[in-house]
């Protein structure tokens, strides 16, 4: 009698057992299916989809984007009356200006190629001797430059519901900024050359637009 009690207590073990792993597996299948799914590429992610005829950028807010230029100028030289006035003119473009707009500073690697490019064709080329140290001091200077500057500048991004709302943007965008730092408007490659630095800020680059 005791040892068919045993072997009682030792099969409902085993079934209990059995009936533990079976919710712990199905618990870490649920646990599996509920892992948010990794984006695969860049493109998942990215907020501007496409771009339109007219060089715009379109999000996938389905807004539309562009990019312009602010023209820089050297602050340190300005009398005190110049800057007061560019404070100012700022001031207004903020209030003036209800769509939403965003500031883009951005430090970009100076990109040097198509110079150094120049000048090793030219060493190539050379047969006069006594200009060779000279073409060579001029591809030591670019290399430097290369790696050791970068050039600041500035970027405004507007967007619109449409194109014409875009259109109208940038127009008014333009107005306000004339007097103190005008409007830039850029090529498509060197707006793609912008969105590539914002994603990749230590490249250099694109190209030289």
């Amino acid at each position: 009698m005791a040892l068919f009690e045993e072997n009682k207590k030792q099969h409902n073990r085993k079934q209990s057992t059995a009936l533990l792993d079976e919710r712990d597996i199905v618990a870490d299948r649920k646990l599996r299916s509920t892992k948010k799914k990794i984006m695969s590429s860049f493109a998942d992610i990215s907020p501007i989809i496409d771009v339109t005829d007219t060089d715009f950028f379109e999000m996938r807010n389905g807004e539309l984007l562009e990019i312009l230029q602010i023209t820089s100028k050297d602050i340190y030289s300005l009398n005190e009356s110049d800057k007061d006035h560019d404070i100012y003119a700022l001031a207004h473009f903020f209030q003036a200006y209800l769509p939403a707009v965003k500031f883009v500073p951005l430090n970009t690697p100076v990109n040097l190629e198509i110079p150094k490019k120049n000048v090793m064709r030219d060493i190539r080329r050379n047969r006069n001797p006594y200009f060779l140290p000279h073409l060579e001091k001029k591809l030591r200077d670019l290399e430097f430059l290369e790696n050791n500057r970068t050039d600041r500048e500035y970027f405004l991004f507007i967007y619109g519901n449409d194109e014409r709302a875009l259109l109208e943007n940038r127009a008014h965008a333009k107005k306000l900024m004339a007097r103190s730092n005008p409007i830039i408007e850029l090529t498509l490659e060197k707006k793609i050359s912008i969105l590539y630095q914002l994603a990749n800020l230590n490249s250099k680059p694109l190209s030289e637009v």
